[in-house]
């Protein structure tokens, strides 16, 4: 089973659905174009104005399928008003890559836990 805390909801999916995988184009290509901007940042690249992806456009189309991967139980705007800032991309960048590569049995619920430092 696979949950999600948002706010005082908990909402769960016994296991991802084939819709889920289907869905995914969208917001694995902005994953992926956020993930090459990020690796040429760190390298000291300079990228051109029209390179870089309209951030609340790649919000939207990744917390859109992460709706869809839950069946719709609750909508993009609850996920906004109720995930937290610092989990949020993290966490559905990790949906979306165990999904495309078919290790959902990794994911168990939502928010995950920051690793603790000492």
């Amino acid at each position: 089973m696979i949950t999600c805390e948002l706010g005082e909801k908990k909402y769960s999916i016994d296991f991802v659905s084939g819709r889920a995988l289907r869905e995914i184009g969208p917001a694995l290509e902005m994953y992926t174009k956020i993930a090459a901007i990020t690796a040429a940042v760190a390298k000291g690249d300079n990228l051109a104005e029209d390179q870089q992806p309209d951030i609340n456009e790649a919000m939207d189309v990744m917390v859109k399928w992460f709706c869809v991967m839950f069946r719709n139980q609750f909508t993009p705007d609850e996920v906004y008003d109720s995930y937290p800032v610092d989990r949020l991309m993290h966490d559905v960048a990790f949906a979306l890559v165990s999904v495309q590569t078919q290790m959902t049995q990794l994911l168990e619920s939502f928010p995950t836990k920051a690793a603790e430092t000492k």
